[in-house]
């Protein structure tokens, strides 16, 4: 099915005021901007079909910053630019169960590298290998990179929480692998384009369009313009379903079966191939760091449409 055939909009709906209803007892992050804002102003969920169809429930117009969600689309430009083999001589393919921040994940492994590139220091060895001559060159080419996948030019990063962001932890991640040869470089041209990335503002709409790129394959909605790689949207996928949830991404994918890259301020972007993209918000977070209601969301909608990369359809 590569159209959404009838208005899902009614069930979204639904199932957010569902979410709204109950009381969250998790974590809150409380460094950005959406957290001033009423919280059941926050819950929100969106998917746009192939066709560009698109269906929403609550406030689906919310903005969030991606935060690790981002690393899904880094992961994307990165093996467009530097290839599947020499990408992953600096970074494993391995889920650990490790949390996102963890220093185990290099301290443990061989040589200083990455377990795989959804976890903090992956990601940042990530996008140290994206193109550019220097930190300003690297972080342009990302936002071009996302504008055009979600097909909207005006999307920003947040630069109050860029500079308001604690960055020791990820500094220390950073230096631990230049010492090991894991990266080069100053921490102005590779770190801080990191920092940049995941205070990338957008609401669950262009975070859909964008899931919707990768279910499409990576063609682009309108015009079938190839934007990604077949086998780039293949890799990125696998590595969303076995470790973009972090420690509890193997429940996720028994109970939700899509390929998901979640992020701590509270958004999932989730993709059914060949059918659809999705992207929720909700404030409340697991002990993974995962969106309490956004998990619930997506395994509602799963469920209903047999979205599951497993499921018969």
């Amino acid at each position: 099915m590569q159209k959404i055939n009838e208005d899902i909009s009614a069930f979204m709906e639904q199932v957010v005021e569902e979410e709204k209803a109950i009381e969250h007892q998790g974590e809150r992050v409380t460094t950005f901007g959406v957290s001033d804002s009423n919280e059941h102003e926050l819950f929100g969920v969106c998917a746009v079909g192939l066709d560009g169809k698109t269906c929403c429930g609550s406030n689906d117009r919310v903005r969030f910053p991606l935060e690790s969600t981002s690393k899904a689309l880094t992961l994307a430009l990165a093996l467009e630019d530097v290839g599947h083999d020499e990408f992953f001589r600096h970074i494993g393919q391995e889920p650990r169960g490790d949390a996102f921040n963890s220093a185990a994940a290099i301290e443990e492994g061989i040589h200083g590298i990455p377990s795989n590139p959804m976890i903090n220091a992956g990601a940042i060895a990530t996008t140290a290998m994206i193109h550019g001559q220097n930190g300003t060159e690297r972080f342009a080419r990302i936002l071009d990179f996302v504008r055009r996948l979600a097909d909207n030019d005006s999307i920003d990063y947040n630069h109050t929480m860029y500079e308001e962001e604690d960055k020791d932890l990820n500094r220390g991640l950073f230096y631990i692998m230049r010492s090991h040869g894991v990266l080069q470089g100053r921490e102005e041209d590779k770190l801080t384009p990191y920092f940049k990335q995941t205070s990338i503002e957008m609401n669950c709409v262009d975070l859909a369009r964008i899931a919707a790129v990768f279910a499409n394959y990576g063609r682009d909605l309108k015009s079938g313009k190839q934007l990604i790689s077949e086998r780039t949207v293949q890799t990125v996928l696998t590595l969303m379903f076995t470790t973009g949830m972090y420690q509890a991404s193997g429940q996720y994918a028994l109970e939700v079966g899509m390929p998901s890259k979640s992020g701590i301020s509270g958004c999932i972007m989730a993709v059914a191939p060949g059918r659809m993209g999705l992207a929720t918000i909700g404030p409340a977070l697991d002990d993974s760091g995962n969106s309490i209601a956004g998990v619930r969301i997506l395994k509602k909608l799963a469920q209903r449409w047999q979205l599951g990369v497993f499921s018969r359809t």
